[in-house]
């Protein structure tokens, strides 16, 4: 009985130490992405001086350069070898007319980068949950044997 009750505080120590670390490391890998984004989101956010564009113009290039990041970040669910031809398709087709504009490159990549961000952190969740399960189903094995 001694070996089994030791047994198991060992399997329970083990797997509180993999869930811990796992979030851990997680977060240490998310943190960069989540500074650089955040850096590039207050850029993009700053007012700039429009020329040549009214207000209604300049705040439907911003949305659009919004719905461009995000359809750039989703360019990588597909086949990773047509990432690249995924991005210029966006560009070429739905916001040609933005294309060579500064701001709406610095908009989009902020959009790009806080997608990237999002996906990151769900990642990193869901790697500490799939954590937590292992470690539970390993007590729940140790403790049916």
């Amino acid at each position: 009985m001694k070996k089994v009750l030791s047994f198991l505080s060992c399997a329970l120590f083990v797997a509180a130490m993999t869930v811990s670390c796992g979030q851990k490391n997680a977060e240490e890998a998310t943190d960069s992405i989540i500074d650089e984004a955040t850096e590039q989101i207050e850029e993009a956010a700053a007012p700039v001086e429009c020329t040549g564009m009214s207000e209604a113009e300049h705040a439907a290039m911003l949305s659009a350069a919004e719905q461009a990041g995000i359809a750039k970040c989703n360019c990588y669910k597909t086949d990773p070898s047509s990432v690249e031809a995924c991005i210029k398709s966006i560009l070429s087709e739905s916001y040609a007319k933005y294309q060579e504009n500064e701001e709406f490159q610095a908009a989009m990549n902020a959009a790009y980068q806080n997608c990237v961000k999002e996906k990151a952190t769900a990642a990193a969740k869901e790697a500490a949950n799939e954590g937590i399960k292992e470690g539970a189903k390993a007590i729940s094995n140790a403790l049916k044997n």
